[in-house]
């Protein structure tokens, strides 16, 4: 059993995709592609970079007052996808890396799935502010649809300057299906990038007396379950970081603190109703985060 799990949970990183409109935004990802490159390009290991650029439809009342027929209509998009292609390639040549560069046209996230899907890639990577610039306030925006659909964990780059490196990586758990995705993920991902990883637990105790003797036996508790499964995946977690009060604002105040780099959690994806709220822990995090979150698909590593 734990070597079928090792063979499936420790997966190498071999193709990524970058989501771009070559906006602020999109570009504060480079200098981790770059990192990617750096530390995932090894011998013949090398890094598959794919980079997508999609212009939005044109509304059919749009069409209507701006083009005199179809044909009209047509080479209009023609000569915009064109030009966009040479614009997106221009730019990645001057990256130093080597991207294969594809521009399509339609809805941002439905096309960005699609291409996913057809190059088997391992990671996306968008800006937190991502393709619109106001997603962090409309739950209808393209980062926010890859984050909660995507089928591949999605690398969220906060648009702040920051240094670029990955060696202390936080993954808080709650022993849930989904916190065991983020731990299964995150000892393959912590291992393939030689980063330190450490593991938060909060407990939701601020508003309850708890005995001291209880609380020191469910932190035994807790570091045990964790070094069994590190230990099952043939590695070994840095530290595990106990806390009480409110989850994601903890998770935030422990990311600062300890001066961590990266942060892995899983999407909060929900159907109907819910999935209009920006009410999950997860969400939360993304939002107020300073250094990026790496977001995984639920249920997908989970073993």
């Amino acid at each position: 059993m734990v070597n079928n799990m090792k063979k499936k949970v420790l997966e190498q990183i071999k193709e990524i995709v970058w989501a771009t409109d070559l906006s602020k935004e999109s570009k504060v990802c480079v200098p981790y592609i770059k990192f990617f490159n750096k530390k995932l390009s090894k011998g013949k290991a090398t890094l598959k970079n794919y980079s997508i650029f999609v212009l939005p439809k044109i509304s059919e009342w749009v069409y209507e007052r701006a083009f005199f027929s179809t044909d009209d209509y047509f080479a209009e998009i023609k000569d915009s996808l064109d030009k966009s292609l040479i614009k997106v390639k221009k730019y990645c040549d001057s990256l130093e890396l080597d991207f294969d560069v594809t521009v399509e046209q339609g809805i941002e996230s439905e096309e960005i799935f699609k291409y996913i899907k057809k190059n088997e890639a391992d990671v996306l990577f968008v800006g937190k502010r991502g393709i619109s610039e106001i997603s962090d306030l409309l739950i209808g925006s393209t980062t926010s649809r890859l984050i909660r659909n995507s089928n591949i964990p999605v690398f969220v780059v906060n648009s702040k300057k920051q240094n670029v490196n990955i060696k202390k990586i936080l993954c808080p758990i709650d022993f849930g299906e989904l916190s065991l995705a983020e731990l299964n993920y995150s000892l393959s991902f912590a291992e393939q990038f030689g980063a330190d990883l450490y593991t938060a637990h909060i407990s939701e105790f601020f508003n309850y007396r708890v005995p001291v003797l209880k609380r020191d036996k469910l932190i035994e508790t807790i570091n045990t379950k964790i070094t069994k499964i590190a230990k099952d995946a043939n590695y070994k977690i840095k530290d595990t970081i106990y806390d009480m009060g409110e989850p994601a604002q903890k998770i935030i105040e422990i990311s600062k603190k300890g001066k961590f780099d990266l942060i892995i959690m899983a999407a909060n994806q929900k159907v109907g109703a819910e999935r209009l709220l920006l009410g999950s822990i997860t969400e939360k995090v993304l939002m107020h985060s300073k250094i990026p979150v790496l977001i995984i698909p639920p249920y997908k590593y989970v073993r």
